[in-house]
């Protein structure tokens, strides 16, 4: 199975899972990744659906990055 993005786990565990995860988050503007602890408190309850409507970050623009750094996308629908 290749690299995939399931927009309903939480972004710790995506983080854990891909190197290039926590760069690309902050690329797209998820700047509060970088807050030391965040991603060990928040992010272990977050996932990309909650987090692109909190941060108001466009979810399309999430899933065509992430599909073109070689991920599939899914679960991007809620």
């Amino acid at each position: 199975m290749g690299k995939v993005i399931d927009f309903n786990l939480p972004i710790k565990q995506l983080a854990d899972k891909y190197d290039n995860f926590v760069p690309l988050m902050i690329e797209l503007g998820f700047t509060k990744i970088k807050i030391p602890g965040m991603l060990e408190s928040v992010g272990r309850i977050v996932n990309l659906n909650k987090g692109c409507r909190a941060m108001g970050i466009d979810k399309q623009r999430v899933r065509n990055t992430f599909i073109q750094h070689g991920f599939e996308v899914i679960n991007d629908d809620n």
